[in-house]
């Protein structure tokens, strides 16, 4: 895993699927496929880091708790849940 990236959860529900990171508090979305819920995630999280530049506040750098994950792309967990990370310099670039 890449240091720059956001560890994203994407678990399934009775309606398809539920995402957020643990390295932002309050980030979360849904969506009804995988791919429509990463993608979402992804403009979530766009829209997370421009709140806090709008508002002074620092944007927190990706943890290390991706590190304990072996592949980046998405990787099917126990119980259907995905691990997926989506890159910093990306969604920081876009809301600069």
């Amino acid at each position: 895993m890449n240091s720059e990236e956001y560890l994203i959860v994407i678990e399934p529900t009775e309606t398809g699927f539920s995402s957020y990171s643990p390295d932002l508090p309050g980030c979360i979305t849904v969506g009804e496929t995988v791919e429509q819920t990463r993608e979402n995630m992804r403009e979530a999280i766009e829209l997370y880091i421009e709140e806090l530049m709008e508002a002074g506040e620092d944007v927190p750098v990706p943890g290390k708790i991706g590190d304990q994950v072996d592949s980046i792309g998405v990787s099917v967990m126990h119980g259907g849940t995905y691990i997926t990370f989506i890159p910093f310099e990306t969604v920081h670039a876009r809301s600069a």
